[in-house]
């Protein structure tokens, strides 16, 4: 299991650029490569980063905040139902109350219909917030399960911007295509065979899909 500091050693070591470690005039670009790569990703749903929490309504307010450490949402039930998902608009202006059955989400709000008229437990399921660990010894799903993805997309935004290296970015997209297929084979032979799954089943949901 790779923590932080041995995904940036490896980067430094697979570019032959001492100038990328602590301390070397390109530290910052490797940090800041690190952390573009997992953005670049932290919107999309593998088995690792899976989040569930409960969200709260109250009478009388139709949103309500995503649960501590979701991302995003990408299902939201009410006692093993799930709600169905519509966008945005189709919601705004309506002044119905009842037991919510429909749900948007908006910058990590989320938006009901009815507007609740008590409170309801909800069940949410989504994307963690993972993010970039915490320091060089720490280590989370980016840097354990997705570390060959986080570490071929990485030397790809070096070597297209501070390092300007050709052969070095063709190599390096290769590397991340090939560990983004992989992770996307292993997320979806997981949620076939049910492996690590907490998503209610008459849902329906689709990790592939999101819906």
């Amino acid at each position: 299991m790779a923590t932080l500091g041995e995904l940036q050693t490896r980067i430094v070591l697979d570019t032959n650029r001492d100038d990328l470690g602590p301390g070397g005039e390109l530290a910052q670009a490797l940090t800041d490569a690190i952390a573009d790569a997992i953005e670049t990703y932290a919107d999309e749903p593998f088995w690792f980063n899976r989040a569930a929490g409960n969200i709260e309504t109250a009478a009388g307010a139709p949103t309500a905040a995503l649960p501590a450490g979701m991302r995003a949402a990408t299902l939201v039930a009410r006692q093993g139902a799930a709600l169905r998902k519509v966008p945005l608009e189709s919601l705004q202006g309506r002044i119905e109350t009842g037991p919510p059955c429909r749900w948007a989400e908006d910058g990590g709000a989320l938006h009901f219909w009815p507007m609740p008229d008590a409170a309801y437990t909800l069940d949410a399921y989504g994307i963690a917030d993972l993010g970039v660990p915490a320091d060089p010894s720490a280590a989370n799903g980016w840097t354990e399960e997705a570390y060959r993805l986080i570490l071929g997309a990485a030397k790809k935004i070096l070597a297209r911007g501070a390092l300007r290296d050709a052969d070095g970015l063709a190599l390096a997209r290769d590397e991340e295509e090939e560990a983004l297929a992989k992770l996307r084979r292993e997320t979806r032979r997981r949620a076939a065979s049910g492996l690590a799954s907490d998503l209610p089943g008459r849902a329906g949901f689709s990790i592939t899909a999101g819906r």
